[in-house]
């Protein structure tokens, strides 16, 4: 896997502060993704922008996590396996399909479900794909 270079964190106190609550509130949604409409993938790689820029201590945390960091890992590395995307894919279907079914009622709220539904699919299908992987990486 490549090395990834060091980020430059700001100076400020008060940025480091923020990045560092948006890293922590990325982490509390990811922890939430059990529920319907809610996502790990994208909460897990904005928290490691944010703990990047702000923690260390919390940035390598969520890299060596052992659910978060295979996450984090594949995204950096030369891609996803075509198992993956394909369970990724299968969770947003799953996850918008039940929240536009059951929990919306409202058509344009549905509309917008399924446009962000098809982006998530399409951003998830676009990234590269790992041709020989390895079974020790994420």
């Amino acid at each position: 896997m490549a090395e990834v270079p060091a980020v430059r964190k700001p100076r400020s106190r008060l940025m480091r502060g923020l990045y560092f609550g948006l890293g922590i509130l990325c982490v509390g949604l990811a922890y939430m993704s059990w529920l319907p409409g809610i996502p790990t993938f994208d909460f897990v790689i904005l928290a490691a922008f944010f703990f990047a820029r702000s923690s260390d201590r919390f940035h390598t945390w969520l890299v060596t996590h052992p659910v978060f960091g295979r996450i984090i890992r594949g995204y950096r590395s030369d891609g996803f396996t075509v198992r993956t995307k394909l369970v990724a894919a299968a969770a947003v279907v799953i996850s918008l399909g039940f929240s536009i079914i059951v929990l919306v009622d409202n058509l344009v709220v549905r509309l917008i479900l399924g446009v962000v539904g098809v982006y998530a699919i399409w951003f998830i299908m676009s990234r590269p794909r790992r041709i020989n992987p390895d079974p020790t990486s994420p």
